[in-house]
């Protein structure tokens, strides 16, 4: 006979082990399929989105008035007439200048020295002419100066590296030249936007302006100049300078070996007088 605890049996479950048997059913019994939600239909379309990427729109350049017009012109004009003057009074100038040296001795003395390095046509002599040379506001024609060392049967290397040098040290003082004189002068110009935007340009073409300007006949000493005022990179300019008269230097030394090798031997058979007489009767001299 089964033993009664209080009203329950113990051959019958208790309600706890009935609850852990149907909770351990429900975990296992498989679970009913979910169908996703009808898909209603709007009366009114969707709105289509255009992920295509859309063009930059330019910026439209303001216009000037005529009064502003009027002022930049007269700007230009100005500093035209400054560097006209600058240039017809160059030999006046030169000679305060050397009044101005005379009056200190020590300076006078290293002014003369340098003079008979130059007058002598030793390579130091070169490295001034270069590096004079290179200085803006005396540009002396380096090419002829490397063209006439190169006929006193110095090595090409020697000429080369000479030349380079002094002209890198001319062209580093028109940069710093520039970088004194600073962005205020060329804003005084144009507006700060269009300050800004030429900033631009000439930080995307200056490599290739510094290099053909090295290369071809071009002011490169004053543009070097206004590279600085724009406060271009120093070291850029140094590269592409660098670069633009190593292949202009070597450019002109196959020049001048292939004049004195093919044509040198022909000038003394050339009748000049004949020539020059030619030339005034085809004018009507």
């Amino acid at each position: 006979m089964a033993v009664i605890t209080g009203d329950r049996r113990r051959g019958t479950p208790s309600r706890s082990q009935s609850y852990l048997r149907q909770r351990d059913a429900a975990r296992h019994a498989p679970k009913p399929a979910q169908h996703a939600p009808p898909v209603t239909r709007s009366s009114t379309p969707a709105a289509h989105v255009d992920t295509a990427p859309k063009p930059k729109k330019k910026k439209e350049k303001k216009k000037l008035t005529p009064e502003e017009k009027r002022k930049r012109y007269l700007k230009w004009a100005f500093w035209i007439v400054v560097l006209i003057i600058l240039y017809f009074a160059f030999g006046w100038l030169r000679d305060q200048a050397l009044l101005l040296l005379q009056m200190n001795p020590n300076v006078w003395a290293v002014y003369k020295a340098i003079e008979a390095e130059i007058t002598a046509k030793t390579l130091l002599g070169l490295f001034y002419a270069s590096m004079f040379g290179a200085i803006f506001f005396i540009t002396l024609p380096v090419e002829i100066i490397f063209l006439y060392y190169l006929g006193l049967n110095y090595y090409f290397m020697q000429v080369l590296v000479i030349t380079l040098a002094g002209n890198l040290i001319g062209i580093a003082f028109d940069y710093f030249i520039g970088w004194l004189i600073g962005p205020k002068v060329l804003q005084w110009f144009m507006k700060k936007e269009s300050y800004q935007n030429f900033q631009k340009k000439i930080d995307k073409a200056g490599a290739f302006i510094v290099i053909v300007g090295n290369i071809i006949p071009f002011p490169i000493e004053w543009f070097t100049v206004f590279l600085g005022a724009v406060r271009y990179g120093f070291v850029r300019l140094m590269i592409y300078t660098t670069l633009g008269k190593i292949v202009k230097f070597g450019l002109l030394w196959l020049g001048y070996k292939y004049f004195i090798q093919y044509v040198g031997p022909h000038i003394s058979t050339v009748n000049l007088p004949w020539f020059m007489d030619l030339i005034r009767s085809s004018f009507g001299g």
